[in-house]
């Protein structure tokens, strides 16, 4: 029996927001290259990598008493890398960078609920393998997300004391 692996819901998003920045086919975005084989050196894939670790910036936790739900919450930071392939390896990869700051890029992450900072780093793997074939570009950049959970607490409108008296 095959596990079948399903992304994290931010990596999700991330997809979301390069599929429709670049008005990408769902088929070529792939994920964290899990059970993914490359077919050929010319379709344009483009991978969404979320394997760096998340690290907690902060925590909270708010109650409705008109719900008496207790929300529970928490800003995660983590690294992507999108890894570009194919023949539009690098013009995607110079559009992903250019669009990313556009109005459309912040209207797709507001509906997201998804921060993307600057991209830091792109790197031509390609040329840095020495490779000949297969154009390859890796373009990194940070997510910022909050991820929250609501939990059903009663509200204590007042406090009752029973005191017991021995004799």
């Amino acid at each position: 029996m095959t596990a079948t692996l399903r992304p994290s819901p931010q990596a999700i998003s991330v997809a979301l927001f390069v599929r429709d920045l670049l008005t990408y086919s769902e088929q070529l975005i792939k994920f964290d290259r899990t059970m993914t084989q490359q077919d050929d050196l010319n379709t344009s894939y483009i991978v969404v990598n979320t394997s760096a670790q998340a690290v907690t910036q902060s925590r909270g936790k708010t109650f409705d008493g008109e719900a008496e739900v207790m929300k529970y919450s928490a800003t995660m930071q983590q690294s992507v890398t999108l890894e570009f392939y194919g023949d539009a390896a690098y013009t995607n990869a110079d559009d992903f960078l250019l669009l990313s700051d556009s109005q459309a890029a912040r209207d797709l992450k507001r509906s997201l609920g998804l921060t993307t900072y600057n991209v830091r780093q792109t790197t031509d793997v390609k040329q840095l393998l020495g490779s000949q074939y297969g154009n390859r570009v890796h373009v990194e950049f940070n997510i910022t997300y909050t991820p929250s959970r609501d939990v059903a607490a009663l509200r204590i409108d007042s406090t009752q004391f029973e005191f017991k008296v021995e004799d």
